[in-house]
């Protein structure tokens, strides 16, 4: 209930002070995919499944609006997730260092929903390195994460290579320690953009597993 009232409370605050500025165009995207497995940070939630997304972002001034949601549909006997999140964020500079903050809420079934504020800090060079930090402002858990990225044109399509380490605290006296790397190729068609990727996760609380998928999203 804390997450709900915070989060309203900061969506509403957004439009009244946007009420007086001109008209902002909404970008949206709908997309869907099967995957091996389903990866969030570190985590294994299911393993085969068909995943449908659809979302939305308007920006008004350096404020983003942004809305998600997420379904993971196992196609054995795991358990189901949907994920509806909602945010405010913003960008403190434009050049050689990017920064980006906010908070979003997230609702998922068969839990409570989460309020995380976030900052993410990103180098324009090469390999793009980026860091990010997520608070849960309601259990005071943390997850820290550091990318690098980089992408090849390779004329017929793009291919796009990173790696992620990352630590996130489960609880109060748990936390674990992820790493992973990808290989994404995609080609974009207008505004439909078709992709493959294979990825290798670890955890240091399992194997490593390798995951593959492919799917397309559409921007409108």
């Amino acid at each position: 209930m804390k997450a709900k009232i915070i989060t309203a409370a900061l969506l509403s605050a957004f439009f009244i002070n946007a009420a007086s500025a001109e008209p902002a165009a909404v970008v949206g995207h709908v997309g869907t995919k099967y995957t091996s497995d389903y990866d969030r940070r570190g985590q294994l939630l299911s393993a085969e499944a068909i995943q449908a997304q659809v979302g939305f972002n308007v920006g008004v001034g350096s404020f983003d609006v942004f809305g998600d949601f997420h379904t993971n549909q196992a196609t054995d006997t795991d358990t189901d997730t949907n994920e509806l999140t909602v945010g405010v964020g913003g960008g403190l500079f434009e050049d050689k260092l990017n920064a980006y903050i906010g908070v979003y809420n997230t609702e998922s079934s068969g839990s409570s929903s989460d309020l995380e504020a976030f900052a993410m800090v990103q180098i324009d060079t090469l390999l793009a390195p980026t860091v990010s930090v997520y608070r849960d402002t309601d259990d005071s858990l943390y997850t820290f994460e550091g990318q690098l990225s980089h992408t090849f044109d390779l004329q017929v399509a793009d291919l796009k290579i990173g790696g992620i380490y990352g630590n996130t605290e489960t609880s109060a006296t748990i936390d674990n320690t992820y790493t992973g790397a990808v290989a994404s190729l995609s080609k974009t068609f207008d505004a439909l953009n078709v992709y493959t990727d294979v990825a290798v996760s670890d955890n240091d609380t399992r194997d490593n597993e390798t995951i593959w998928g492919v799917g397309l999203n559409l921007k409108f």
